[in-house]
Parts: C-alpha cells; sequence; structure tokens
C-alpha cells in the first residue's frame, strides 16, 4: 500500500514528496471548529521521524507477501501437508487484515500533522494535495500494472481475454476497478486496496474533515462505519461492494482520531496517555484470535476488520505513548519501538508499497517456474517461501529504487548512476587541466 512520511511535524505523515500541508494560523473560524474537534494550536517543533511507523508499515506488507506466498496455485496442488506447513498457513492466512493496518495507519498518518498543529485544514488546498498523492501513488502503480499484464500474457493459466478486456484494462487505468467485482481481481489481485485507499484520498479533504469540523471526530467516525455497513448489510450480496471494503473509510477515521488524541496537545492528550494501549491491543488481539478459530469466516468481514483496526489504533498509540519516554541519549526505551524502528525494518517499509503492487506479477512468474518441477506441493510451499519470498524481497527493493524512492526518500541507485554519469562528464576536463599542470593523473 502507498505509505506516508513519518516525521513529526512539520511532517509527520505528510507523503515523502511533501504531504498534506496545514495553516497553523487559523481564523477564528477554523479556531472555534478546531476547540469543537480537540485540536490545540501549537508551536512548529523541529521534526523527528517516527521509525516505528516504518516498521508497522513493512510487518503489514511482509505478511501480505507471505500470505500469498504460502497460497500459490500449482498443477501439485493437494495432499497432506505437514504440520509445520500448516501452522504456518494458519498464523499467515489471513492477508486481509493487514490491508486494515495499512489504511489505519493511513488516517494516522495524513492526519498526524494537521492535529500537531491544531488544525482541520489543508493550508496549500485541494490541488497541491492530491498532486502529492497522485504524484507518490502513480509511477509504481502504473509500472506493476504493466508488469502485471506482462505476467498474464507469458505466464498466467486463466483467460487472457477476461483478464485484459476493455472493462478491465480502463478501470485499472483510472483507479476504478474496485467498484466491479469482475474488474477487481483481474489483471493484480492485491491492487484492490490501491483503488480503494486512492479514493479515500478524496474524502479525507472533501467529506471526512469538512464532516470533523462541523460535527467532530465520533459523528465522523460513527457516520462512516454506519454507511459502510448499511451498504453491506442491506444490499444483496454480489452488490454490496463487500470485495472493495468501503467500511476501511471508518478504519480511516480511526486512524485520524488516533493522530488527534495523541499529538493535537490539551486535554485530549494528556486522557490519551493514561490510556494502557498495549493491553488494549492486546485484548484486541486476543479477541481477534478467539473468533477466527471458533467462527471462521462465519462472522461478517466487516466485524473482523473492524476489531483489527482498534488493534492496529491500539498498537501505534502504544508506539507513540512508549515514544515520548526516550532514553537519555535520544533512543527508544521501549523494546517494541526499537524492533520496529531498526534499519532493516524501517528499510522495509521504505519499499513496502511496491513489494505490494509487485508481489502478484512475480508470484505468477514462480508458480510458472515451480508448476513445471517435478516437485510435491508441500516441497514447491517451502521452495517458495524459504527461496522465493526473498527473490521477490530483492526485486521489489530494486522495483522501489527506480519507481517508488525517487519519488520520496530517493533512489540510491539512481544517485550513484548519476554521479558517475557526472563523473564521466568531468573526467575529460579534469585530464586536460591535469596534463596542462604537468602533473600525472592518478
Amino acid at each position: 500500500m502507498d505509505q506516508v512520511d513519518n516525521v513529526e511535524p512539520d511532517g509527520v505523515a505528510s507523503d515523502r514528496s511533501g504531504g498534506p500541508e496545514i495553516d497553523v494560523g487559523a481564523s477564528p473560524e477554523q479556531a472555534a471548529a478546531n476547540e469543537r474537534a480537540g485540536l490545540v494550536a501549537t508551536a512548529r517543533p523541529p521534526r523527528a521521524r517516527l521509525h516505528f511507523l516504518d516498521g508497522l508499515r513493512g510487518l503489514a506488507a511482509m505478511y501480505v507477501l507471505i500470505f500469498h506466498s504460502l497460497t500459490i496455485s500449482v498443477p501439485q496442488e493437494g495432499g497432506q501437508l505437514s504440520f509445520p506447513m500448516r501452522f504456518l498457513r494458519s498464523v499467515f492466512g489471513y492477508g486481509h487484515f493487514a490491508v486494515a493496518v495499512f489504511i489505519v495507519l493511513s488516517g494516522f498518518s495524513l492526519m498526524l500533522p494537521l492535529a500537531r498543529h491544531g488544525t482541520l485544514h489543508l493550508e496549500r488546498g485541494f490541488g497541491p494535495y492530491m498532486w502529492r498523492r497522485c504524484r507518490r501513488v502513480f509511477p509504481p502503480y502504473y509500472a506493476a500494472l504493466v508488469l502485471s499484464i506482462v505476467a498474464i500474457l507469458v505466464a498466467s493459466s486463466e483467460s487472457k481475454s477476461a483478464a485484459l478486456s476493455p472493462g478491465s484494462l480502463l478501470s485499472h487505468l483510472f483507479l476504478v476497478h474496485n467498484l466491479d467485482f469482475d474488474w477487481a481481481f483481474r489483471i493484480n489481485g492485491p491492487m484492490w486496496s490501491v483503488a480503494t485507499e486512492f479514493q479515500i484520498y478524496f474524502l479525507f479533504p472533501l467529506v471526512l474533515l469538512p464532516l470533523w469540523r462541523r460535527r467532530g471526530a465520533a459523528f465522523t467516525i460513527a457516520a462512516a462505519w454506519a454507511v459502510a455497513l448499511v451498504l453491506h448489510f442491506a444490499l444483496p450480496s454480489g452488490q454490496n461492494f463487500a470485495w472493495a471494503a468501503p467500511w476501511f473509510v471508518g478504519s480511516f477515521a480511526l486512524g485520524m482520531w488516533g493522530a488527534t488524541v495523541a499529538f493535537s496537545g490539551g486535554e485530549a492528550t494528556r486522557r490519551f496517555a493514561a490510556k494502557p494501549w498495549g493491553w488494549i491491543a492486546l485484548g484486541a488481539l486476543t479477541l481477534l484470535v478467539a473468533i477466527v478459530a471458533s467462527s471462521g469466516s462465519r462472522l461478517s468481514l466487516p466485524i473482523l476488520d473492524a476489531i483489527v483496526s482498534v488493534l492496529a489504533l491500539a498498537w501505534i498509540l502504544a508506539c507513540v505513548h512508549r515514544h515520548a519516554t526516550l532514553t537519555a541519549d535520544g533512543r527508544e526505551s521501549s523494546s517494541m519501538n526499537r524492533f520496529l524502528g531498526a534499519p532493516a525494518m524501517v528499510l522495509l517499509g521504505g519499499f513496502s508499497y511496491s513489494l505490494y503492487v509487485l508481489q502478484h506479477p512475480l508470484l505468477r512468474l514462480t508458480e510458472k517456474v515451480l508448476g513445471q518441477t517435478s516437485l510435491g506441493y508441500e516441497a514447491v510451499l517451502w521452495v517458495q517461501f524459504l527461496v522465493g519470498t526473498p527473490l521477490i524481497m530483492a526485486a521489489s527493493l530494486l522495483f522501489a529504487e527506480i519507481f517508488e524512492l525517487p519519488f520520496t526518500t530517493g533512489s540510491h541507485v539512481l544517485a550513484a548512476i548519476n554521479r558517475r554519469r557526472r563523473g564521466a562528464r568531468d573526467a575529460p576536463s579534469l585530464s586536460l587541466a591535469t596534463a596542462a599542470s604537468g602533473r600525472p593523473d592518478g
């Protein structure tokens, strides 16, 4: 999924190409609305990166990859699996839940600079905000879309005419393929959620923030969930857009609320500090495991996603709370935050969007290769898990260096190429200058 920057203001959670900027000097009317929403304007503090958000995002992307790796479809499929493999598949069998974590993270991140500065308005307006989101989302998305089409032509066993129909292609081109079940998973399965999240990016400034200003956080969150649940339960199956998870608007709003209570200052933040967020997260996780173990898929997906959203929110807020208690030398005092903020986890979070959108075409290729071997089904799964997964991660990192990081933190590969090109251009003039001075090169 698309990611946003994790910097404490003025850039906490702005996207890496600039992010939603805010107006600290609000008008009296804006200030009154902010006060009703529990926001308190504060001075602009120094920037500090919240590395644990990168780690959370990376974990979610990794979970989705393992989920898909352990459910690949090959001709050898079938037969009894060993206990270790069955255990892995049971632990990593709920990739959809990781998407809910992404959405809560996105709402938290995009709301954070606004909450920290006590405003509910984007400083530069809707146009620049959406330009930055498009600049961030489009390059990896369209590059992965092209590769997915190539993988269908080369390696897919499904009907190419159905996958590459005009409706499927055009809907993916305009990121509306999640509106029809027949299009949603045709070209690249995980991309359905990119369309859902991109549509939420429109709702954030056009619907959620105005509603938040007028009616407050509780009403906005409740309304977002209520509209989605009415659609889900009132409309017939197949017409209720369940495959697009419209209730993720409510998950996004939960993330917005988390940013507000954590960073807005004033009474809301003081109340936040007293909450046992770690225990709340553990309780939500326990409830989720118990429900899944006892009910399986019989419980409605929106209810399960609501529990996951609360779990993700509590986990984020627990990390924020622990982040406030740094050691004397400025390091994280929490072992959880140190793990999530470790360089490897931050790196994983940095290319998590590329990993998310690129895994589908790469998995189609590994399915084709492994399906032509004489390995049994379990052996295929182990090879995919132990060999294919790291290879997909490496390929995704290289992909990110070209199509994602140049628009966020900067590409190491492209920077090295540019340095080499500059060196090559400078080399002749340097050589002539050296020759003129009578000193040998080197």
